[in-house]
């Protein structure tokens, strides 16, 4: 037999060790999910809890939902970014740009609801048009870097995302602060605890 011949044991750990490897360079779906699932749980529920009888929430939780939903945007692009950083070629050029199109994503929902209240739609369409596109930019992007990763618990949830946004345009305020709560941060966190869970196993 030949001294030279490479042990089986050693070649399996270098599969092993280069795909640790690449699960290092990958963004973790589960920090993703905890991130905007405690921002959307606490959040919208904050919108919830203080709707008056009109369906519009206190200030201060208007302050506090808008204040969690910049710190997950930023930690999340923050994130992608330092994943990917020790990647170089395609893969950096993909992380970097999935992590911009978080931003892109909210600037233009933002301007999208801006426009609506200019032209004259009421409180309560641009709140029900605020609420439904931030999930269908959250539940699209997820999508995305589900296929761009190849991770199926992310593109699970980012469909369940854009579902949550469409249920909760139609629920009426404040019911689409409660579906937006328990549905879309309660589903977030739920699969980011299954995905965690798997990742053990």
């Amino acid at each position: 037999m030949d001294d030279d011949a490479p042990d089986p044991a050693d070649a399996l750990a270098i599969i092993a060790a280069q795909r640790a490897r690449a699960e290092d360079t990958r963004p973790s779906s589960t920090r993703i999910f905890a991130l905007w699932g405690v921002a959307w749980l606490v959040g919208y529920g904050a919108l919830w809890l203080t709707a008056r009888d009109d369906g519009s929430p206190t200030l201060l939780a208007v302050l506090v939902a808008i204040g969690l939903g910049v710190v997950a945007l930023v930690l999340t692009i923050v994130h992608v970014l330092h994943r990917t950083r020790g990647i170089s070629g395609a893969g950096a050029r993909q992380g970097a740009l999935y992590g911009w199109a978080w931003p892109i994503g909210f600037v233009a929902q933002s301007l999208i609801v801006g426009g609506l209240g200019r032209a004259g739609a009421s409180d309560e369409v641009t709140g029900l048009a605020a609420n439904a596109i931030a999930a269908l930019v959250v539940g699209l992007l997820y999508l995305a870097g589900g296929l761009l990763w190849e991770d199926t618990p992310m593109y699970v949830i980012g469909g369940w995302m854009a579902l949550v946004g469409a249920v909760a345009a139609v629920s009426g305020l404040p019911g689409s602060y409660l579906v937006m709560s328990l549905a879309g941060g309660g589903g977030m966190l739920a699969l980011g605890l299954v995905s965690r869970l798997r990742s053990r196993a």
